[in-house]
Order: C-alpha cells, then sequence, then structure tokens
C-alpha cells in the first residue's frame, strides 16, 4: 500500500482539489493526449468503460494550440504541413542559386554521416567528429540536428467522440497488485481491471508515478535511452506588416554571431513570426524567462529583416517544454529497440503507449500507440 504520509505531505503541497469517489472502469488511461484519446476512443468502440486522467488543467499533451495572440499559435507537435517556402540565409543574405545547388550537396553528405553515426553509436553526438570548414557547411550541419525525428502532417489523428476525461487529477502511484488495479491520486483513488500509461519518459524518469510491482530493470534502462529533446518556440506578432515575404515561409539562417535562427514568417497570413530552439538554445531560453524569450526573438529578427521588426512589435510568447513538470521536454530521442521495451506490458494489467513506445515517434506514432495498447488491453480483459 501506498504510505500516507507521502500521500497526505504530496496532498498538501498541492492545489486544492475535490477527493475523487473510488470508481471502476474497464480501463484506466493515464494522461490525456493523442495517445491516451487514440486509446480511449479504441475502447469506447468495443464498449469498455473508460475513464481518462489527466494532471493538467487541459487536455492535449504536447499537442497544444494558443490562441492567445490573436493567431493560432502551436505551441507543441506541428499541425499543419511543412511551410510552402524556405529560403536560407548567411550573414543576413539569401543564398545564391549556386550556392543553394551547394547547400543541397553538402546537406545530403551530412545527413549520411549522421545516419551513420547514429547507427554505429546511439546517442553519440555528432558535433564530437564534424567540423564544417565555412559557414554554408555549418548551416548545412545544423539543419541536419535540428530535423525533427518524425514527419509533419496536416490533420491530427484523432478520432470523432467524446472521451470522459478528469483533468487536475495527477496519478502518483499504480499498484496492480491485488484483484483491481489501483491508482492513487491526490484527490484519492480510481480502480480498473487495466490501465494504460502515457506519460513521457521524462515524467517517467523523474519517478513522477511510481509501481507496484516495481518495473523492471529493463524498463529502467529503456526509459533512461529515451531522453526527451529540448525544443521551444517563441511566437511574435506585429502591429503591420514588418517583413515583407510570402504567408508561412520558413527561413533557416546562419547568422553573424554564429548561431541558427530558425523561423516561420507570417503564419497562415497572420503577421507573425515563430522562431524555434533546440538544444541547448531552448534550455537558454527556459532558463532566462519569458521576457527574455521575447526580447532575443526580436532581436534575431531584427538582425535578419531591419530596425522595423522593432517598431511594429506588438506581443509574445514562448513555450517552456523543459520545464513542463507533466512533460520534461519536447518528444523521446532514442533507439528503436528502446521503445519495443518500454511498449511491452508490465506484468499482465499495466500497459505503455505514448510517442516513445512508437518507432515511427510523433503524432502519428503517438495516436498508433493509443490503438495498440488498447487492443492489448482488451486482449487481457478477456482472459
Amino acid at each position: 500500500m501506498f504510505p500516507r504520509r507521502a500521500v497526505l505531505a504530496g496532498a498538501l503541497s498541492a492545489p486544492f482539489v475535490r477527493p475523487a469517489h473510488a470508481a471502476e472502469a474497464d480501463v484506466a488511461v493515464v494522461g490525456a493526449g493523442v495517445a491516451g484519446f487514440a486509446a480511449a476512443h479504441t475502447l469506447i468502440g468495443a464498449h469498455r468503460s473508460v475513464v481518462v486522467l489527466e494532471a493538467r488543467e487541459r487536455t492535449g499533451g504536447r499537442v497544444f494550440t494558443d490562441p492567445g495572440l490573436g493567431l493560432p499559435f502551436d505551441q507543441g507537435a506541428p499541425t499543419r504541413a511543412e511551410p510552402t517556402g524556405m529560403s536560407l540565409m548567411i550573414d543576413g543574405k539569401e543564398l545564391s542559386h549556386e550556392e543553394y545547388q551547394r547547400f543541397a550537396k553538402t546537406s545530403d553528405e551530412i545527413a549520411h554521416l549522421i545516419q551513420a553515426l547514429h547507427k554505429e553509436a546511439p546517442g553519440f553526438d555528432p558535433r564530437v567528429v564534424v567540423h564544417p570548414h565555412d559557414a554554408l557547411q555549418r548551416l548545412a550541419f545544423e539543419v541536419q540536428l535540428r530535423r525533427t525525428p518524425f514527419p509533419p502532417f496536416s490533420r491530427l489523428p484523432v478520432a470523432e467522440g467524446r472521451v470522459p476525461a478528469r483533468i487536475n487529477t495527477r496519478v502518483i502511484r499504480i499498484d496492480s497488485t491485488g484483484p483491481l488495479v489501483r491508482l492513487v491520486t491526490l484527490g484519492g483513488e480510481v480502480q480498473a481491471k487495466a490501465v494504460i500509461v502515457t506519460v513521457s519518459t521524462g515524467v517517467l524518469a523523474a519517478g513522477g508515478i511510481s509501481f507496484a510491482p516495481p518495473l523492471r530493470s529493463d524498463r529502467h534502462a529503456a526509459i533512461v535511452s529515451l531522453p526527451m529533446a529540448q525544443a521551444d518556440k517563441v511566437c511574435v506578432t506585429f502591429s503591420r506588416r514588418v517583413i515583407d515575404a510570402p504567408d508561412d515561409t520558413r527561413v533557416v539562417a546562419w547568422t553573424k554571431q554564429q548561431t541558427v535562427t530558425e523561423v516561420l514568417l507570417r503564419p497562415g497570413g497572420k503577421e507573425a513570426a515563430i522562431l524555434t530552439y533546440r538544444g541547448e538554445e531552448a534550455r537558454k531560453l527556459e532558463a532566462n524567462g519569458a521576457s527574455a524569450a521575447a526580447a532575443g526573438a526580436v532581436t534575431a529578427l531584427a538582425d535578419l529583416f531591419g530596425k522595423e521588426v522593432r517598431m511594429g512589435f506588438l506581443r509574445a510568447a514562448s513555450t517552456r517544454w523543459g520545464l513542463d513538470p507533466y512533460a520534461r521536454g519536447a518528444w523521446a530521442d532514442g533507439p528503436v529497440e528502446a521503445r519495443r521495451v518500454l511498449a511491452s506490458p508490465h506484468y499482465e494489467r499495466v500497459f505503455f503507449a505514448g510517442e516513445a513506445t512508437d518507432g515511427a515517434g510523433g503524432v502519428f506514432g503517438a495516436s498508433a500507440s493509443g490503438q495498440r495498447a488498447a487492443k492489448e488491453a482488451l486482449a487481457a480483459l478477456k482472459r
């Protein structure tokens, strides 16, 4: 049994939540993101009772669009196709036709080299052995390093229909040693015949949920092998048109400060720009706070497109996925073998889903994993 003292200590340190009555369902799903909803839809379609438990005050997980700036600011995974145009810049000037050709050849060579390195030594940092000689090579190298491990898409793979979800319900322990699986939350207990866990590897690695029986050593090793990548966005809006570019133009630039600026201009035809930061850049952005993130984004845009950017600045918003206690990063990055281990059932009634458990990764992988875990749970309920 989970120690009462620990439950009380956690409850006292959290905002007051109305106590939840113990409830029985065929399957409890932990996490109301894409994987959780895909699992719930599959189970409901099979005429099974489901309850979805979400720690946040909203659903959606790491797929979240904020309309607060007057445009749909996609804070998480991409929700529309790759931008129609792409421009490459070095020191404030767009590449020439010949430079674009050399960039394409160099980029392909670097991509093959990075792929070979990852195959021979998964998790090895290519920066240790790859040393670009000039700005164009550096730009090509950084573009390859910034590629997400999953393709863009134009529509979220979430089925229609309503799903019973409880927000502000953080699960802190899952005990499958008794006749029913007990899920301990800060507001009470939920009981179910089976459980599907869809939280990120960042949450699992931090011990956000304890398990009885404990997780096996191979699953712990898999979680460690799937660390969360750091990626954040800053959306800057303007009071008027200050950047002359077609709608949805993507720009990747190597700057005079020896850094890369990656920006989506005029998203959806709005007078705005969305900058993307990766790795150490994202960590610094989060550590310095929202005001510094906005100021840094405006400075980067002004360096590329002129002082009109500062004069037309209106508002800004930024993400902080690495500091989000229910995400602790943007997506899981690691080998397919570790994903398979994480996807395997924990004994007979606890199943795992989420983009980290699927070889494809991304939102499509999350959706597919939810459906897969739901089918596993359905098979277990028949035994």
